[in-house]
């Protein structure tokens, strides 16, 4: 089995795993996460004062793509899930938003140099992706980020991903950045970093 055909098996699978967690409608996949509000009050606010053009990236069942929509925003999802996706559709329609979607693998969805005022991504690791999404930014366009990550090399790992970030590596995966805000703690049996930074 050639490496491209593995990883066509691991995206069928992770789309499987997802589509029946979106099924069930967890409160924490719709609720947005207050990490994110806080960090839109503290730093997209006083910078970026009109709403702009916004992606989403592995965004499910669109929490965060909801919440900016209805403040203006011009929002495109992607998510590998067309459970996640449809129910986002639905969600929208409902509150009379419009919002981009694209059902994909993130690492499928062209972007563009220069596309995004802000860039949403909350746990979905793909180190391959951050130089695209930092190209993908406008100058003074802003990346908010939370993730799991490994917290000591003898803990066992979160099984949500083989190959967690580890501590202090998401700045230097955005060098380009300025950092505005990086925080990094421990959560039950993983760590969590949260990270604001501008372009």
């Amino acid at each position: 089995m050639s490496s491209q055909d593995r990883n066509k098996d691991r995206s069928k699978d992770q789309r499987a795993r997802w589509d029946i967690k979106y099924e069930q409608g967890l409160p924490s996949l719709t609720e947005p996460d207050p990490f994110f509000i806080s960090a839109y009050e503290r730093f997209v606010t006083p910078s970026i004062p009109k709403p702009g053009v916004a992606l989403d990236l592995a965004g499910g069942l669109g929490r965060h793509a909801l919440w900016l929509a209805s403040r203006g925003w011009q929002v495109t999802v992607v998510d590998l899930s067309d459970v996640a996706i449809g129910k986002l559709r639905d969600a929208a329609l409902e509150l009379n938003v419009n919002v981009d979607l694209f059902a994909g693998d993130a690492a499928e969805y062209k972007l563009e140099p220069g596309q995004f005022d802000l860039i949403v991504l909350f746990y979905h690791l793909d180190r391959s992706l951050f130089p695209r999404i930092v190209s993908a930014l406008k100058p003074g366009g802003l990346l908010i980020c939370k993730m799991s990550l490994r917290w000591e090399s003898g803990e066992r790992v979160a099984a949500a991903s083989t190959n967690p970030l580890h501590r202090n590596e998401l700045p230097s995966l955005v060098a380009e950045l300025d950092v505005l805000h990086h925080e990094e703690r421990p959560v039950r049996d993983r760590g969590v970093v949260k990270f604001v930074g501008r372009k």
